[in-house]
């Protein structure tokens, strides 16, 4: 079978997989993600986000400065909302500090803590907030934990290993027969690995909520192994959980796909999205609540850069993406060859691809095409200047749209299937060549969808409106 999402999800049911426990754990869900990326990536060539086993490791001055923020006690107590970070910040360039554009701003307006995990292997300073607690010790105790184990082989690996051996054998069997490759002997240890980080982060959580106390955990990201930890045990102490979306998702996306009946403590109680176009894409669960809320950066952001980039009708903005930013390009610089003495074509790079896109994309080299290959200019300023917003699969389509942008969709990689929403939906144009947006162009015809439903208005009100019905 082809590895879509539908399959998996057959898979899954026919096979019982997310009620498979060891040790109290639901092991299956706690590495699914990874098991599904693993079956495209060996049938596909690319499986989305990287494993755990593809990580680098740590250095020892990364280790050195972990074990210095792992000595900082936890001083906080009896707050009302616990934020789980996902340690992502963006440099707000008027002020140069790093904000978390998704706890920061909610967090200030209650009695709060934010828990913020090492992201690259460090945190963003500075910061700006007074309620920020770095996580560093589990992370710490983690990475030490599975080396020791691996290294001398220890009786609780042992047992482990043995356990996620014995039910899984049969899993990666029916796997290679209904999908093709042969994960087992890469899988298994990594799994017994995934099983210490859950294990010691429980135990670090547990004593964080001994001197907490949340009325309510909010999770940025609810597969992370600090969010599925307290997501165990709030359920276990009555706290009610809630995953704040930390993007838009897509059909494909695993972790945001679920057979209806799969209830597992490992979930949250809510699941917080930004507009009703989510509905018919995620399917969490059925015992997942799920409540638009909205995006409050995303409303002050775009009235911010609204007042200081008024929209240009003939400028164009093609947006990158990692994994389809070669054929995008080629498309960007051969519609700036047709028309670029006409209209100003804007190519926006992905962050990963800044320092290489020169000798990656040399046909980019031309003065009618403006190519950005810097974060000192916030993504919002070219989406608020721009008429015309041109990408393949990319949340920044929908942020585009928010700004007015018409959009016209690049049919490379998955974007047909994981952009149907807005093709079928909304008639949003899919696009082949770039002679066929250079005519979308010209003619008028680039889809354009109401900017107001992008994002449920008046996030912040919604959002604390959801908080205050558990602490007030």
């Amino acid at each position: 079978m082809e590895p879509t999402i539908e399959n998996f999800l057959a898979f899954e049911r026919e096979h019982n997989c997310n009620s498979i426990e060891i040790e109290g754990l639901h092991v299956w869900a706690l590495y699914r993600y990874e098991i599904h990326n693993a079956i495209k990536k060996a049938v596909d060539g690319w499986g989305g986000a990287a494993s755990s086993g593809d990580e680098q490791a740590y250095t020892k001055s990364e280790l050195i400065a972990m074990a210095k923020n792992a000595l900082k006690p936890f001083t906080y107590r009896n707050v009302d909302v616990l934020f789980i970070g996902n340690g992502r910040r963006t440099k707000n360039v008027d002020t140069g500090v790093f904000e978390d554009i998704y706890c920061d701003e909610v967090a200030k307006k209650y009695n709060s803590v934010i828990l913020e995990h090492p992201e690259n292997h460090g945190h963003c300073q500075p910061n700006g907030m007074d309620n920020v607690y770095f996580t560093d010790r589990v992370a710490f105790q983690t990475n030490i934990a599975v080396k020791l184990s691996r290294k001398f082989n220890t009786k609780t690996r042992q047992r482990r290993t043995k356990a996620v051996t014995e039910v899984f054998t049969p899993l990666f069997e029916a796997i290679k027969e209904e999908f093709g490759p042969d994960l087992k002997e890469k899988m298994i240890p990594e799994i017994v690995d995934r099983m210490y980080y859950v294990d010691i982060t429980k135990k670090f959580c547990g004593k964080i909520l001994d001197k907490a106390k949340p009325k309510l955990i909010i999770e940025i990201c609810y597969y992370t192994m600090e969010s599925y930890a307290m997501s165990i045990l709030g359920h276990d102490r009555g706290i009610p959980t809630a995953e704040y979306s930390h993007g838009f998702a897509f059909p494909t996306h695993t972790p945001m796909q679920y057979n209806p009946e799969d209830h597992i403590t490992e979930l949250p109680d809510y699941e917080l999205i930004y507009s009703k176009t989510q509905l018919p894409i995620v399917h969490l669960p059925d015992n997942v609540q799920m409540l638009t809320v909205g995006f409050p950066f995303f409303e002050k952001q775009r009235e911010h850069y609204q007042a200081l980039n008024p929209k240009e009708e003939k400028t164009i903005c093609f947006i990158s993406t990692l994994h389809e930013g070669e054929e995008i390009s080629k498309v960007a610089a051969a519609v700036a060859e047709a028309i670029g003495d006409e209209y100003r074509v804007i190519y926006k790079l992905h962050p990963f691809e800044f320092a290489t896109y020169k000798e990656k994309y040399p046909w980019t080299n031309t003065d009618k095409l403006e190519v950005i290959a810097n974060n000192g200019e916030h993504i919002f300023k070219y989406l608020a200047a721009s008429s015309v917003v041109v990408s393949a699969r990319t949340a920044s389509v929908w942020e585009g749209i928010g700004f007015g942008c018409k959009t016209i969709l690049l049919n490379f990689g998955d974007t047909a299937v994981n952009m149907e929403y807005f093709i079928k939906e909304k008639n949003v144009p899919l696009a082949d060549t770039a002679d066929e947006v250079v005519d979308l162009i010209r003619t008028d015809r680039a889809g354009f969808v109401e900017p107001d439903g992008m994002f449920e208005p008046d996030a912040m009100r919604n959002i604390c409106g959801f908080i205050d019905r558990f602490v007030k």
